[in-house]
């Protein structure tokens, strides 16, 4: 009888044991959508660099009931409909948990996906009201698009400039940094006029041109690279207005498009002096060591390395946090909206209830030559 009842607690103990490891979460599967080629590679190549590095860190010093991560990255060309594709490819090959996605018309796209997949989306790049909007799996871990882009509208009203034209890529990104820009000048009698060219255009010419004879005294080009030869052209039919520019200014082909015509443009950026110095140095050293180089465009890749290292922290806990019958959205979901305060290598991040982030403050920027392109103006 002794011998059964011995038998019987062994058999407890080890069908206890079983059922422990059984709900232990061994792997997690993160991907990550962005530009590696066409357009913006600068918001795509170094940033899924970056969140690389932090996955490679997280592993390595991960605990032995911490999970593995994985982080699988899919190519969109800076293109809204590519997203579903990427996406999909994603979830078939690799079936993802988190998803990290930088373009905001993608992040719009795949709204739908993401909620019936229980995924958790992260934005990485972009913070703005549209994407506060959406649904209670997408969160955005990233600089206010409408600060950053409203440092340009207060520049031109501090310089006291009359009739200012404004290029604008067709994508909801610059669209809301154009519209910030708007409604911040609507107050201050200054004339503001929206022109939004064509995916692809190269040639600005007769736009310009229109421009220069109603006299207008203040250019900004919220774009991509192909405004660097709107720049180039401005300048050979004799605009002598000052430029002002958005977030992506220092994408290489921009300078190359431009010929040189952006030197002195004045843009909203940011460098390791706007965050935590220490941390972000670390981790440029960190970025060097491990690519050869470091970061041309230092922001998107400062901001992904955060985003991913801020879902890493919490993906450490979730044996010993989540509950058996409780979702794996649910869990990290829950998880996030609880961040009040992380030391990132761009700030102190917390996570408001809309699920974005606050934290991360943008200066202006004047580009002064190509060895130097980052030159403060003001905080």
């Amino acid at each position: 009888m002794k011998s059964i009842y011995i038998f019987l607690i062994t058999l407890l103990i080890a069908t206890s044991f079983n059922s422990c490891d059984t709900s232990k979460i061994e792997e997690i599967n993160i991907g990550y959508i962005g530009p590696l080629s066409v357009r913006a590679t600068d918001l795509g190549v170094d940033p899924s660099k970056a969140m690389q590095l932090a996955v490679e860190q997280y592993n390595v010093s991960r605990l032995d009931n911490e999970p593995k991560v994985n982080l699988f990255i899919e190519d969109d060309k800076w293109e809204k409909d590519n997203a579903i594709p990427a996406y999909k490819n994603l979830r078939d090959k690799h079936n993802i948990d988190v998803l990290f996605i930088s373009n905001t018309d993608g992040t719009v796209a795949v709204q739908d996906k993401i909620i019936e997949d229980k995924v958790i989306l992260i934005n990485p790049l972009n913070n703005d009201k549209l994407l506060s909007s959406l649904n209670k799996n997408t969160f955005n871990i990233a600089k206010s698009t409408e600060e950053a882009n409203g440092l340009v509208a207060i520049r031109l009203i501090e310089l006291g400039f009359k009739k200012v034209a404004l290029f604008q890529y067709p994508n909801d990104f610059m669209t809301r940094g154009a519209n910030e820009v708007k409604r911040l000048l609507e107050d201050h009698n200054l004339h503001l006029k929206i022109i939004t060219t064509d995916k692809g255009q190269v040639d600005f010419t007769s736009q310009l041109q229109a421009l220069k004879e109603a006299n207008y005294d203040a250019y900004v080009f919220f774009g991509y690279k192909e405004f660097g030869f709107a720049m180039k052209q401005a300048r050979e039919l004799g605009i002598i207005a000052p430029f002002f520019g958005s977030t992506v200014l220092l994408d290489p082909e921009f300078y190359t498009n431009s010929e040189g015509a952006i030197v002195d443009t004045e843009y909203p950026f940011f460098t390791i002096s706007d965050g935590n110095y220490i941390l972000a140095n670390e981790f440029l050293t960190a970025f060097k060591n491990r690519y050869g180089k470091k970061p041309t465009s230092i922001w998107p890749p400062m901001q992904a390395y955060d985003a991913m290292n801020l879902v890493l922290t919490q993906l450490r806990n979730i044996n010993k946090d989540k509950k058996k019958d409780q979702s794996f959205d649910d869990w990290l979901r829950t998880s996030l909206y609880r961040v009040h305060y992380f030391q990132g290598i761009c700030g102190n991040i917390a996570i408001t209830n809309e699920g974005a982030s606050k934290g991360i403050y943008f200066s202006l920027y004047k580009y002064e030559s190509k060895k130097n392109p980052t030159v403060k103006v003001k905080r």
